[in-house]
């Protein structure tokens, strides 16, 4: 029978106490000592400030350096055990824990939008009102959603909830000061924490050593299930605390957005299609072009731009991205491409309003054909992240080009130009101004700040806030600018940083004389039109793949799931599944999985209102939906004949 911690201390018997905690240290030792090395290594070493202290008052942490504890006493006792035993009282309903529900809600999807997704989705809901649904969010006793810890200050409070039996669906620990790790590993089985943790979802961070990548990786490996519902504790704050806070809401925030669904791709696939049988030239073979590319996008610090751009565009080339065609067009300026990626309708008449007039398209292959019919001159690429770029596995295709407009148009630029500079960038909300710039396809906007906006560093000294959609598009254009690596790329905006950019102003720099005319020529030639030779699998047939995948969701799907711990478990499952064919076969998996993430979504809100853990009649019942959808998907693609 394993000792509960709690007990033992209480007990105040020291000898075994003491003897409990060399013990359970010695076990990490070894624990570490075969999967983490480096952890292993540093802990072989003496303390440097913090150590774990006894006297006849019990237990505390004292600071070696200036002789203080960390924890008061009270009646002539240390309240570290107090403390952790308080943090360990139900956290869900603990007042120093923090839950987040990411302001997500059950509500009824548009089947005019969606007509397959929502109409399960909505399905799914009327189950669970029929099935006595609640408003509150119910969680089973002892099981606890993702988790942040910021630091566990001795971790007694997390061997107490594992010897109460509490298991966390997924863990993110971060412990700043390394000593207040060694201490905890007095405390905490390390591996039995790990194995109380859904598979590979206990990440641990030591010593300040905050990995975006790996929190990314983190949220996206679980992507739905850590997407709703967000437990936080924080029992100090520290510079490297408020950053590794900041990374992980922003993280957060970036999680729930792209993911898209079946119903948007299969236009994407439609217009792709329709757009390859006019044989446009298709960008296959990108070259530096020495020229400067000023890309232009529709924030408002692009207003007090227009003089630079006017005075310079016979030096550089000038990319129009989306609505900013308007209001260069407003102002004289005659872009020399327009780039666009949106497969929505009315994109032809945001093209007529401006007008496009004489100016040189470059889009997305999954644009409106009936916009791409405006120009005088077209020319595509094929845009990373939709499924229907992968279609025939073509040679080039230009990656980190979403969600914005603006994207593309700097990934491009990126990709082609010698050096880039960006105008009107924003990739957020610049305090005091409107989103957009003045006189542009939104007409007049007021000043307004979104509630769920979050302040972020500005490119220049006014305060700059951003969402979860800006967030990721800024992400992109710092990873495009690292991976195209153009010689520089100067940021003339007053919106957010963009990392990998310079912040600069209009005066500080002066642009050489350039033949234009010649890099223009040089940039057109970056097309091609010999499909034989731009795709490497044309006429393959994507079909069979695809019914493939929808089969083993089914088999997944098909598991008896009785606990809402282990629905959690199968979400992540799917999404690792998904996960897995987007990255070997993109346009299969990119065609389905946003569809997939969305009733998963939906799946799991249900069950989380639902009063009872055990929800094995509203799964089945849903269950049926879920496999209409499968269904239907696939009736979709068959007639598309891919």
């Amino acid at each position: 029978m394993q000792i509960k911690l709690a007990e033992l201390l209480l007990s105040e018997d020291t000898p075994k106490i003491q003897e409990h905690l060399q013990t359970t240290f010695a076990k990490n030792l070894s624990f570490f000592a075969v999967y983490n090395a480096k952890l292993y290594e540093q802990l072989m070493l003496p303390p440097k400030q913090y150590n774990l202290y006894f006297d006849e008052d019990g237990i505390n942490i004292i600071n070696l350096i200036s002789k203080e504890f960390v924890y008061p006493k009270e009646n002539g006792k240390h309240l570290l055990i107090q403390t952790h035993l308080d943090l360990a009282s139900s956290p869900l309903n603990n007042s120093k824990w923090k839950l987040y529900n990411n302001d997500l809600y059950l509500q009824k999807l548009d089947t005019n939008i969606f007509p397959i997704t929502a109409k399960a989705c909505n399905a799914m809901i009327d189950v669970l009102d029929k099935l006595g649904g609640v408003a509150e969010c119910h969680l089973p006793s002892h099981f606890l959603p993702s988790t942040t810890v910021f630091s566990s200050l001795g971790g007694l409070f997390l061997q107490f909830l594992l010897d109460e039996g509490y298991f966390f669906h997924s863990l993110l620990y971060f412990e700043e000061e390394f000593d207040f790790f060694r201490i905890s590993c007095y405390f905490v089985d390390y591996e039995r924490l790990f194995a109380s943790c859904s598979p590979s979802s206990c990440y641990l961070f030591v010593q300040g050593l905050v990995s975006k990548e790996i929190i990314s990786h983190y949220f996206q490996t679980h992507k739905v299930s850590n997407n709703f519902l967000r437990l936080e504790l924080c029992l100090y704050s520290s510079a490297k605390i408020e950053n590794a806070k900041e990374i992980i809401k922003e993280l957060h925030a970036q999680n729930s957005r792209g993911w898209g669904s079946f119903e948007d791709e299969q236009i994407g696939l439609k217009n792709t299609l329709a757009n390859l049988e006019q044989n446009y030239p298709i960008l296959n073979a990108p070259r530096r072009i020495d020229i400067p590319i000023c890309v232009v996008g529709n924030g408002s610090s692009l207003d007090h731009l227009i003089p630079f751009i006017k005075e310079n565009a016979h030096k550089m080339i000038i990319f129009s991205c989306g609505t900013a065609l308007k209001v260069l067009k407003n102002h004289g300026i005659f872009p020399d491409f327009q780039i666009e990626i949106e497969r929505i309708d009315y994109l032809k008449g945001v093209l007529q309003e401006a007008p496009l007039g004489d100016t040189t398209l470059i889009c997305g292959n999954m644009v409106n054909p009936e916009a791409i019919g405006l120009a005088k001159e077209a020319y595509l690429f094929m845009r990373g992240g939709s499924a229907s770029s992968y279609y025939q596995h073509p040679q080039w295709i230009l990656e980190l080009s979403a969600p914005f407009v603006g994207n593309a148009g700097v990934a491009l630029a990126c990709a082609l130009g010698s050096d880039v500079i960006l105008c009107g960038m924003d990739c957020g909300y610049i305090q005091g101004e409107s989103k957009h710039a003045k006189g542009s396809f939104y007409g007049e906007e007021d000043q307004k700040i979104p509630n769920n906006a979050f302040e972020v560093r500005g490119n220049s000294d006014k305060k700059v806030f951003s969402t979860s959609i800006f967030s990721l598009s800024s992400k992109m254009m710092s990873l495009a600018i690292s991976y195209f690596k153009p010689n520089y790329v100067l940021n003339l905006g007053d919106g957010a940083y963009i990392q990998g950019s310079k912040s600069v102003t209009s005066q500080s720099f002066e642009l050489k004389e350039k033949n234009k005319q010649d890099a223009i020529k040089q940039i057109k030639k970056c097309f091609g039109a010999d499909y034989a030779e731009i795709f490497k699998q044309a006429n393959t047939k994507q079909m069979p793949q695809f019914a493939d995948l929808v089969q083993k969701l089914k088999n997944e799907f098909a598991q008896p799931i009785k606990t809402k711990q282990e629905l959690f478990v199968l979400i992540d499952k799917i999404n690792h599944l998904c996960f897995s064919k987007s990255a070997n076969n993109p346009f299969v998996g990119i065609m389905i999985e946003g569809s997939i993430c969305h009733l998963l979504q939906n799946l799991m809100m249900c069950a989380l209102h639902y009063p009872k853990n055990d929800i094995s009649l509203l799964y089945v019942q849903c269950l049926d939906y879920i496999y209409g959808a499968l269904d239907e998907y696939t009736l979709r693609m068959r007639l598309l004949n891919v």
